[in-house]
């Protein structure tokens, strides 16, 4: 119904304001608009394949659009032009998340990974032109190749991404070097699209024509958990590396086939050393709060943004040719003031994503993208554009009643897809976290200090360790030892600080 739509402050050119995109950003937007009613809005339901889950239709539906939107230059709107892209500035990225999400946000989603990837070789910590070089002519490629970001952890899963922690809760796949390989030993969830080689080769085969495959695995690791930022980073796993197991695909509320999400163990991959993104310690980190957190979030406050829109267009529809007492239902004060607050928190969704993208393209004044105040940026958009997606798809639902539950009027659908959006990456009480650390940090959570010598500072300190084993094997038990220990205790000062400067250096 969103696709009959048709609202002059809903429409490209009233949405995206000069001050943040160019006349010709705005007649891109307009062409996404376009592509979007006539490609993406007829086939919502094909794309989870139908209301019996159809797992082919869903595939080869995806696999189309997929494929539309590689030769409308959507996946290539940020490879730099030297490489093949189009070069284009992250508005028009935005842009892209913001008018595809309005049909699919997991269709914008898998574009988006693509995007992401480009960000990981192209960026302000370290441009890797041996990487793009390789890569460029498979993203660029047609047909289109898919590719996925493995993050979280099966312990705390978002705590990797509290800059708080420092990364030093990312301990499930650990990166050790072995002469000109890294080797992978460890575990991730929810990573998409992902699964056994076996099921992305099927899909290649039946559909040579519009789908290539799946390139590979973009890995959050770290070499030594203790280290912290200095030794995390981001290493590439081709999508069929030996070692590499995966589960089932999770059964899930919204996001049916078009992000397939599993579990994935490690055990001794190999990659060639130059597969490892960043070169120098501590530019992992900047990496992955910058680009792989900061500017992930970002782009789902612009999916979030699109999506809710889809369901205000719906209910303007509905409550125009819906009836009470002969008015129609959106000319009542009640329903008028409902569509109204829809529309505002949907349009300062908009025009905050915005404003902090084109903060994002000016570095020299608001400070590098993996800095705790951008970081902070990033989390207010994404989760106020979240409240905002959540409230409109509620109120909407609500405005049309039964009808809104409805399998064919679509906002079940939009309804299911947003939350994942909403978690992922972090989730809402994390972006208020991040929000606080930006505004008034950086700060360490309570117990920290404590948690921090507990989990590392007495297992990395080899002098300890030694102690340790003398006291037992001097007093005849561990038992009497940990007595000695206590006493000793009480006449020593153990300072923290100090004692990571012992331990690390």
């Amino acid at each position: 119904m969103s696709a009959e739509a048709d609202y002059l402050l809903l429409r490209p050119e009233h949405k995206y304001p000069r001050c943040f995109a160019t006349d010709e950003e705005i007649a891109m937007a307009k062409r996404m608009r376009e592509f979007t009613d006539k490609e993406i809005l007829p086939r919502r339901h094909d794309l989870e394949g139908g209301w019996h889950r159809d797992e082919e239709l869903a595939h080869k539906t995806l696999y189309e659009l997929y494929f539309k939107c590689h030769q409308l230059g959507l996946t290539i709107s940020n490879l730099p032009e030297e490489y093949g892209g189009l070069g284009l500035s992250p508005v028009v990225r935005n842009m892209v998340n913001e008018e595809l999400s309005r049909g699919d946000i997991g269709l914008a989603t898998l574009v988006g990974k693509i995007h992401w990837i480009v960000s990981f070789m192209y960026n302000y910590v370290n441009v890797r032109k041996d990487l793009l070089e390789e890569f460029a002519p498979k993203i660029t490629h047609t047909p289109p190749y898919i590719a996925c970001v493995c993050i979280s952890e099966p312990a705390g899963g978002a705590n990797i991404e509290d800059p708080a922690l420092e990364l030093r809760t990312l301990n499930t796949v650990i990166a050790r070097r072995e002469g000109d390989y890294w080797v992978l030993n460890g575990h991730k969830i929810w990573p998409g699209p992902a699964g056994d080689p076996k099921y992305f080769d099927k899909w290649r085969e039946k559909w040579p024509n519009i789908f290539a495959g799946h390139l590979g695995y973009w890995v959050v690791v770290t070499e030594d958990p203790a280290r912290g930022t200095e030794a995390a980073g981001m290493v590439y796993v081709p999508y069929d590396a030996e070692g590499m197991t995966f589960s089932e695909p999770f059964k899930k509320c919204g996001f049916v086939w078009t992000d397939e999400n599993v579990e994935i163990w490690y055990k001794d991959v190999k990659v060639p050393a130059k597969y490892r993104i960043d070169t120098k310690p501590g530019d992992g980190a900047k990496i992955i709060y910058g680009y792989v957190v900061g500017l992930g979030r970002l782009a789902g406050a612009a999916r979030l943004t699109g999506l809710a829109t889809a369901a205000l267009e719906i209910a303007l529809e509905f409550t125009k040719n819906r009836f009470i007492a002969g008015k129609a239902v959106r000319e009542r004060s009640y329903f008028a003031s409902i569509l109204a607050e829809m529309y505002r928190m949907i349009d300062l969704s908009r025009q905050y994503y915005l404003s902090v993208t084109w903060q994002v393209m000016h570095p020299e004044i608001y400070g590098e993208h993996w800095s705790i105040q951008m970081l902070a940026k990033y989390s207010a958009a994404r989760s106020f554009a979240g409240d905002t997606a959540m409230f409109v798809t509620n109120k909407a639902m609500e405005l049309m009643g039964s009808y809104g539950y409805v399998y064919e009027m679509h906002v079940e659908k939009y309804y299911r897809d947003f939350k994942i959006v909403q978690l992922w990456l972090g989730g809402a009480q994390r972006d208020r976290m991040e929000i606080a650390q930006g505004l008034y940090g950086p700060f360490k959570w309570a117990g920290y200090e404590e948690w921090f010598m507990k989990e590392f500072a007495a297992k990395k300190d080899p002098i300890e360790r030694t102690i340790n084993k003398t006291m037992a094997k001097a007093a005849g038990s561990e038992k009497e030892a940990e007595k000695i220990r206590k006493e000793l205790e009480k006449d020593l000062e153990y300072d923290v600080d100090q004692a990571k400067k012992d331990i690390w250096g």
